[in-house]
Formats: structure tokens, C-alpha cells, sequence
């Protein structure tokens, strides 16, 4: 390329690089600046797309050293920016890793209100993380977490403004601590930085799938207020958000010499019942789940049930079975004499959040040289999550569950005994009852707090640009509910008669009955960190530099049931008693080479350690080379890992159910057991659904104790990937990326620990029960086949942590971006995001080899992409963003014989229905900033109304998507 040639090229892209998210950059080389505007997104390219001022824009690991300084110093080092995956304060703010940047323009015109929102839209994101949605039946409830390339959220390190986030104070699963990202406000965020490889060599612990980092406004002065309103155009309470911001500040330090400002932000969503979402579910979706068309015989005043005893003194009535209805129930809730009851109508279908966050941030400039700063961080959230009203269950089959330190645990509900004033009978019977009293008492309320505080100095001495910090952060949780039975309390109530069947009971009563309980848990850190940067020696391609820096943490971590549950009191609930402390110490250093002015090396190497724990030493080298001025190559290689968490090593242990497994050593002798009985009478036909869940759909819980002698995860992972610019309206980056995790902490899988039963000798079982006999002796009276359980049920399975297993998954990131002057008609913008996931595949511990490749399969899809459009002209915008996943199997992998082509055949499923096909959404958005000081923006999610695609397997989440308006209006004072 000519020399003439080459200047136009830097003309031509100077505009498109002036609207990236970093202080103003003057380019050395055409290659350096396509890279500047394609590896901010590894192909996410959405930082070109909306302008930033110098002012407003700041590096993720650093901040504006430079603001106090005189125009000639300020001049001097306006080039030097520093890129998150690197401490190397570099000219071109490019690196050999990807890095995606959101701006925060985008967040606004993509409609995110919340983090999680943002992050959402993140290809690399699998969204199969754990979500507050669903927290009503997780032990870490209230809570959302993110997980890239299918990795997990203890892969995936989030940060604020370059330093760690208090992890939530529930572990997820009671094993992984996470950040909770619903405690970070989204107005107040400059943008979001994503790094999509490792980098445990620069950041340490959990940075293995990559690493997102949320960056905040440097400073602000004057006053913004903001309102958002968003609702479903299907019904008003689906999809329904509100969301308002103020954010004020003072002080310029340019000018001043300081800046202080505050955000603070409040966040609702609406929830809704199952029994009001009924309407709007497809027909195929209650095909497969047609309990949501069921009614319950737990109900008021309820119904009897029994047997008569064989002894009777009517022989014809001996033996015989007792299902009826009690006395009172209205008449539109008879139905072949029994009394049922809605139980879906006081469940939530999607639990109501309400969210109050803050954050501040004050700068004083102390010299030229000399800065210093302080973050404050505080989030107050709530998911309330109503629940079905508990029920009585007088079958006759004991309850059981595993209490953390005591042991397994039994409980019968009780019969009424005779003389009762609700039995009828001169012999003891059961009540199938609801305890519909207070419906609104029964809700499971997840609450938090979370704080973040620090302090710290940044300077410029000796050479050293350096910067440390001091500060705290915390998170406490509390999971509290009424809904299960006290055991004593209950069992009292009941059989004494104080509790009055089909009347309005006092509330204490039920209070006692069914006491508040659940689990409390809190983490803490102090930490204190110091690093530095400087240039040691020049290269022919430039500066040799180096980054030195270390941090010292102590964190403690508690997660504690109530104590009615640890002294198992309460019915059916498992108990966790984990705590635990440690010191950890890091230190890392960096180097950055450019050999030539094509060829650039990065190295960096880090060391981490809990004391009196085993630490992890980590390399990284990342090398860029420019072919031509319009093409450059790039790939990093990396060591990675995750320290042992507190709950996987500390003190105590944890307990929980495993529901709904098949037993196999019982679950085909109950499949033939059911067939038999569903050929009888009503009676019958009752036992046949008690034979079949007593085999096929077993509960049972599993015990699982800490282990202080595990070893860290560790992972290998490397990049590889070019840049290029074929015109200068055009910039495309294509990464693949392959990462080998091991030595991954987990316990023993239940379902391969019931198939190896023998040899794993693990699972502890109860002797062949009464109500097995029963079952048997009736299933020959009908067949004259003598079918019997050849094992009792399971009582419980021991399990602890262990380095077991591994994972290894590899991809293509895609990213496409054209930005288009058209003069008179303003100016288009065009960016494609795509994800293309190769290989998923995780352990089987027993066969001691990797599983089958799970990508394809149902809940990993192999194709995520995201086009996004956007126009701008005189004040007005609009865009769009087109949202494709492509399409998968209906079974989850090879073991899946419910989504299975024959599982499909078995359950009468068309086989071309038995797969989940691929998923197009629109969404459009509109903008007007004509008037000064204020901005309106309209968004239309999903605008051609496509509704979920089909999944034709019970016990999936709800397809309620349709329409969705949002407004939002702001203003700046």
C-alpha cells in the first residue's frame, strides 16, 4: 500500500475509531486501528456504534491518571490506556485477547434494565446460570449469576471497575460462590468490558471461561433522573418492569480538582400465579404438563381416606378402601365424591423482585501527580415467591430426610383418632386437608444485603504510574418461609383437635403449625491491593513494559439452616451447617514486548495461595502479528484455575433431597406392579400412580460433607483468531477458542451412583416397607403373578467433594461491523455478534473418560447470533436487533430416553416434533434526543409476536413470550 493510500485508510477509519468507548487515540498503523475497533467486541464491534466522548470514557483497569495535569503533560501520555485481560498501559488499547465492549449507548438501545439484562445479550453467554427467577427451590434463592461458554458461574469472574464483587452470601448448589450481578446498578454503568478467554494470570481465581468486567461512570456532574416502564401487549402483568434512577453530582477535576456523585436506583418487576398464566399457555405445553389442568384432593374441608380395618364389623365393607369427602365441601368443587381444590391459583408462575441499589464515587486530586478516590457500593433486594398451600398427606408412608448432624429423620402424617370431632368413624382415619387459613402467609422470601466500600490512592512517581486500594465488601442473605410442618406442633394440632378442620384457625396457631423457617448465610472480605506499570527499555516495535502487582484478601464464608431445621423439627427439609475462613495472597507481574512494529509478545505469570492451603502458579503469552496494514493474526495460550471454595472446604456439611429418580433396582418391577393395579377397580387404579412413583420417581436425600484437601481446578485454554479490514467501512474478527478444564470439584452423580450401586457403596436403604407388601399381595390377587420388591427403598446416599471430573469446550466467535456515512440521511451502523460452540463434553466419573459432545443437544444450542442495525440523524434513532438460536435435539444427550426419537415414539410424540426447532425474535427500538437535556426512547421486544418453540417434555419452563412495550423517559439537568 502506497503511502498516500495508507493515509487514507487512517482517514477513513479515524472516524469510526473516534467513536470508540477509550480516550482519544492517535494510530500509529492501519492494522493497530482496525484492531482498536474489532477486538473491543471480539467481533462485538458495539462500541463503534455510538459516540463517546474523551471525557466520559475510561479504561477498565485503570482510571485518567492524566486529568489534573497541564496539556502538555496530558498530550503527552493521552495514548496510554490500559484494556481489561492486560495491567499494560498500551497506545493502541489492543491486545491478543478478545474483548467485547458494550457501551453504555447500547445497553440504553438494546432496553436492558437490569445487569443480568445486559448480559443476556452476550453470545457467549449460555443464560443457564442460576436465576432469581427460580430461586424459590434453590438454596441460594434471590440471587442471579452468570456463566460464559457453558462453563458455570464459578468459571466466570465479574468485577466492578476492575477489582472483584462481593460473592453472594448463599453459595449456589451449597458448593459455588458467585456473584450476585442483581446487586450492581445498571444506569450509572460507562459500559461492560467481556474478556472471552483465560485469565487467571491476571486476575487469578475463577477467570476461567473468561471475565466480565463492569465499568461505572468516571465522574458526573449535574442531575439525570430516569423512568422505565415495560409490560407484555399479550396481558398487562406479563413482562411487567419499573424502573426509576437519580444520579447527582458535583466538581469537575479538570477544573475543580474533584468530583463526587451518587446513583441510586429502584427496580420492580411484577409477578403473577400459575392459575393466571393458564390462559395464555399453549395447548402442546399442557399436552405435556396436564397437571396444570389439575385439581388436588388435599383440599377444605378435605377428604377421608383409609382402609376399613379387615376385622370389620360389616364384612362387606372389611378391607376395603376409604376415599370420600368430608362434610361441608361447596358443591362446585364435588366431582365423583371427592371435595378438590386449585392448589395452582396462590403459586407464582414468576415471583415479584423489588430492588433498591446505590452507588458513589468521589475523586480529589491531591498534586499533578497525585489522585485520590473512594467507591461505595450498597444493594437491597427481595423475590418474593408465593407457594403452593401446604396440604396434608395421610397415606400411611413415613417422610424422611437427612438432618445435618442428627441423621435421617422420619415423620407420618397422623390419622384422626376416634372421638376426633372431624371422624365420622369408630376407628382412626386420614384427612387429605389444605390449610387455605391465610393463603398469603405460605411465600418463600428471599432477601439481601450487599456492600461494597474502598479507598485508595493513584500517583505517578519514579516512573510508576500505581495505584492501591483498601476497602470491605459483604453480602447476607436470609431464605425464610412458612410452608413446612413442625413436626411436634403439627402432630399436636392435629390429633388433639385444637386445629379446627374447615373454620378459620387463629394465625398463631398456624404459626405453630407451620413455623417460619429456612437459612441464613453470610460472606465477608477485606482486601488491599497495590499495582504499577511502567516502560523499562524501548524495542524496535515500540516500549518494553512492565506490570508488577499484589493484593492480600481475608474472606469468611456462613450458610446456616434455621435452628428448627437443624434440630429437625421440620418435615421433609434438609439441613446445611457450613462455615469457614481463610487468607489469601497474590502476587503478579506482566510484561509487554513489541519486537517489531509488526510483532507483539505479552507475557504474564501470577501466584496465588490461601496460606496453609494448596496455591496455583499460572502463565499466559498472548502474540499479535500484522501481515499487512488491513490483516493481522492473533492467539493467546493460558493456564487457568479456581481455588477450592469455602463451602467446598470449610467446616460442617449439607443435606438435600434428590427428587423424581428412577431406582434401579425397584423401578421396572413398579412399572409392571402399575400395570397390573391400573387393570382393577378405582382403588386400584390409586395404588397403580403409588406403585409406579414408589420405584420410578423416587425422593431421597444425600448427604455431602466438605473436603479440606482439595486440590484447585485447573484449566489450559488458547485463543486463536485474526482481524481484518477489507474496506474502511469494515471490520471482522473471527477467535477460536479451546479450553480443557480438571480436577473439577464435585461429588459423585446420584443418578451413575444408583446404576453402580454395588460397587460405589454409597447408597444406604430401609428394609422392604409394609406398603410394598400391601401393593404385592393385591397385584396377585389381580394377576396371580407373584411380584414383590426385591429391595427396599433408598434412606440415603453419603457423598463428598472431590477433585473428580473434567470439561473441555471449544468455539468460534464471529464479529462483523460496517459503519456507513450517507450524508444527507444520516449515518447506519451494522454489527453482527455470533457464537458457534464445536464441543461441550464433561466426565463420567465411573467410566472414567469424556462424555459425548452435549453441543446440538437440548439446552446447548450450537449457534447463538445477535444482528443489530442502527440509524442516527439529527436527534433521531432507531434500529433493531435480530436474536437467533439455532435448533436442537429434544434429548439432552444419550442417556435422555424421554427426548429420545424412541422416548418420543413411547410417549406418542410425532417423531417430527421430537426435537426443538431454532428461534428468530425482532426487536425494535426508537430514540429521540431533539430536545435538550432529554431523551425518549420506545422498545418493541420480540415485534412479530413468535411464541416459544415447542418442547415436548414435561417440567419445562413456562412459553409465555409475546409482545413487550417499554418507554423510558430522562432528563439532565
Amino acid at each position: 500500500m502506497s503511502n498516500k493510500n495508507r493515509e487514507s485508510g487512517r482517514r477513513a477509519f479515524a472516524e469510526i475509531g473516534s467513536t470508540l468507548p477509550f480516550r482519544a487515540v492517535r494510530c500509529k498503523h492501519l492494522a493497530v486501528c482496525i484492531s482498536l475497533a474489532v477486538t473491543v467486541g471480539n467481533g462485538g464491534f458495539s462500541s463503534l456504534s455510538y459516540a463517546q466522548t474523551a471525557a466520559g470514557a475510561q479504561s477498565s483497569a485503570s482510571t485518567n491518571r492524566d486529568s489534573g495535569k497541564s496539556p502538555e503533560a496530558q498530550a503527552a501520555r493521552l495514548e496510554e490506556v490500559v484494556v481489561t485481560g492486560s495491567n499494560i498501559k498500551r497506545t493502541d488499547t489492543e491486545t491478543a485477547s478478545p474483548v467485547q465492549i458494550i457501551t453504555h449507548a447500547e445497553i440504553e438501545r438494546m432496553g436492558a434494565n437490569t445487569v443480568q439484562e445486559i448480559l443476556a445479550n452476550l453470545t457467549s453467554n449460555s443464560n443457564d446460570a442460576i436465576s432469581d427467577l427460580g430461586g424459590a427451590n434453590s438454596w441460594a434463592s434471590g440471587a442471579t449469576g452468570v456463566s460464559l461458554r457453558n462453563l458455570g458461574v464459578n468459571a466466570t469472574l465479574v468485577l466492578l471497575n476492575g477489582r472483584r464483587v462481593s460473592a453472594y452470601g448463599f453459595a449456589d448448589g451449597l458448593q459455588s460462590n458467585f456473584v450476585n450481578v442483581d446487586s450492581i446498578p445498571s444506569e450509572i454503568i460507562e459500559r461492560v468490558e467481556v474478556l472471552k478467554d483465560g485469565a487467571s494470570a491476571v486476575y487469578g481465581s475463577d477467570a476461567i471461561a473468561g471475565v466480565i468486567n463492569i465499568i461505572t461512570r468516571r465522574e458526573f456532574k449535574g442531575v439525570s433522573v430516569k423512568g422505565v416502564v415495560q409490560q407484555s401487549l399479550r396481558a398487562s402483568f406479563l413482562d411487567a418492569e419499573r424502573k426509576a434512577s437519580i444520579t447527582a453530582g458535583f466538581g469537575s477535576l479538570a477544573d475543580d480538582g474533584y468530583n463526587v456523585y451518587a446513583n441510586f436506583e429502584i427496580f420492580r418487576r411484577g409477578g403473577y400465579t400459575d392459575r393466571e398464566a393458564r390462559p395464555y399457555l399453549p395447548d402442546w405445553y399442557i399436552q405435556m404438563n396436564p397437571d396444570r389442568d389439575s385439581l388436588s384432593t388435599g383440599s377444605v374441608p378435605g377428604n377421608y381416606v383409609g382402609y376399613y380395618p379387615t376385622n370389620y364389623k360389616d364384612p362387606a365393607l372389611a378391607g376395603k378402601r376409604i376415599s370420600q369427602a368430608a362434610p361441608g365441601c361447596a358443591p362446585q368443587n364435588l366431582s365423583g365424591g371427592l371435595c378438590w381444590f386449585d392448589y395452582w391459583a396462590n403459586s407464582d408462575a414468576r415471583p415479584p423482585a423489588d430492588r433498591a441499589t446505590f452507588f458513589g464515587s468521589a475523586r480529589y486530586k491531591l498534586s499533578d501527580d497525585h489522585q485520590v478516590y473512594a467507591e461505595a457500593q450498597f444493594a437491597k433486594l427481595q423475590d418474593d415467591y408465593h407457594t403452593a398451600i401446604p396440604r396434608s398427606n395421610v397415606n400411611g408412608v413415613p417422610t424422611t430426610w437427612y438432618t445435618w448432624g442428627k441423621g435421617l429423620q422420619s415423620f407420618t402424617d397422623p390419622e384422626l383418632p376416634v372421638g376426633h370431632p372431624n371422624n365420622p368413624f369408630d376407628f382412626p382415619v386420614g384427612l387429605n386437608y389444605r390449610f387455605a387459613d391465610y393463603p398469603d402467609m405460605f411465600k418463600n422470601v428471599g432477601a439481601s444485603k450487599q456492600y461494597r466500600a474502598l479507598v485508595g490512592i493513584q500517583g505517578n512517581d519514579f516512573g510508576w504510574d500505581w495505584d492501591g486500594a483498601v476497602g470491605i465488601m459483604g453480602s447476607h442473605a436470609t431464605q425464610k418461609q412458612h410452608l413446612y410442618r413442625d413436626r411436634y406442633a403439627y402432630y399436636d394440632a392435629i390429633v388433639s383437635g385444637e386445629y379446627k378442620f374447615g373454620q378459620q384457625n387463629p394465625r398463631e396457631l398456624l404459626e405453630r403449625m407451620f413455623p417460619e423457617m429456612g437459612s441464613h448465610g453470610t460472606y465477608r472480605q477485606t482486601f488491599f491491593d497495590i499495582k504499577g506499570t511502567r516502560e523499562i527499555g524501548q524495542l524496535a516495535g515500540g516500549p518494553l513494559q512492565i506490570a508488577t502487582g499484589a493484593e492480600l484478601r481475608h474472606e469468611s464464608f456462613d450458610q446456616a439452616s434455621s435452628d428448627n431445621i437443624q434440630q429437625g423439627r421440620i418435615v421433609g427439609f434438609s439441613a446445611v451447617s457450613i462455615s469457614g475462613s481463610r487468607n489469601l495472597g497474590a502476587a503478579y507481574v506482566e510484561i509487554d514486548a513489541p519486537f517489531t512494529e509488526k510483532f507483539e509478545a505479552n507475557a504474564a505469570l501470577r501466584g496465588d495461595r490461601a496460606f496453609g492451603q494448596a496455591g496455583a502458579i499460572v502463565p499466559k503469552i498472548g502474540l499479535k502479528y500484522k501481515l499487512t496494514s488491513n490483516f493481522m493474526l492473533r492467539g493467546t495460550a493460558a493456564q487457568g484455575f479456581r481455588a477450592p471454595s469455602l463451602p467446598e472446604t470449610g467446616n460442617g456439611g449439607a443435606s438435600w433431597f434428590n427428587n423424581g429418580y428412577a431406582d434401579p433396582k425397584r423401578c421396572a418391577t413398579a412399572i409392571r406392579m402399575r400395570d397390573i393395579l391400573a387393570t382393577g377397580n378405582v382403588e386400584d387404579k390409586f395404588d397403580a400412580v403409588q406403585a409406579y412413583s414408589s420405584g420410578c420417581a423416587v425422593s431421597f436425600p444425600s448427604a455431602v460433607t466438605p473436603n479440606s484437601n482439595l486440590k484447585p481446578e485447573r484449566s489450559n485454554s488458547f485463543t486463536l483468531g485474526f482481524v481484518l479490514q477489507p474496506i474502511s467501512q469494515i471490520a471482522i474478527t473471527l477467535d477460536y477458542y479451546n479450553i480443557k478444564r480438571r480436577d473439577e470439584i464435585s461429588t459423585l452423580d446420584v443418578t451413575q451412583v444408583l446404576e453402580n450401586e454395588d460397587s460405589a457403596k454409597l447408597v444406604e436403604r430401609d428394609p422392604v416397607t409394609a406398603e410394598d407388601d400391601r401393593l404385592a399381595r393385591r397385584v396377585k390377587e389381580l394377576s396371580g403373578q407373584d411380584i414383590r420388591f426385591a429391595a427396599g427403598p433408598i434412606r440415603t446416599i453419603a457423598l463428598q467433594y472431590q477433585n473428580l471430573a473434567r470439561t473441555r469446550v471449544s468455539g468460534l466467535d464471529l464479529g462483523i461491523n460496517t459503519k456507513w456515512d450517507l450524508d444527507d440521511w444520516g449515518k447506519l451502523n451494522v454489527g453482527l455478534d455470533l457464537s458457534y460452540q464445536i464441543d461441550y463434553r464433561s466426565w463420567d466419573t465411573f467410566k472414567n473418560a469424556y462424555t459425548e459432545n452435549w453441543i446440538g443437544r437440548m439446552g446447548r444450542p450450537r449457534t447463538r447470533a445477535i444482528l443489530h442495525p442502527s440509524w442516527d440523524r439529527d436527534g433521531w434513532g432507531a434500529g433493531a436487533r435480530v436474536n437467533y438460536t439455532s435448533g436442537t435435539t429434544l434429548a439432552w444427550g444419550n442417556d435422555d430416553t424421554i427426548g429420545s426419537l424412541q422416548g418420543c415414539a413411547d410417549r406418542g410424540v410425532d417423531p417430527a416434533r421430537c426435537h426443538i426447532t431454532s428461534d428468530t425474535t425482532v426487536d425494535l427500538w426508537g430514540q429521540y434526543k431533539g430536545w435538550e437535556n432529554a431523551t425518549l426512547q420506545a422498545n418493541l421486544f420480540n415485534a412479530f409476536d413468535r411464541r416459544n418453540p415447542e418442547v415436548l417434555v414435561p417440567g419445562q419452563g413456562l412459553p409465555l413470550r409475546g409482545r413487550t412495550l417499554m418507554l423510558s423517559a430522562e432528563y439532565k439537568f
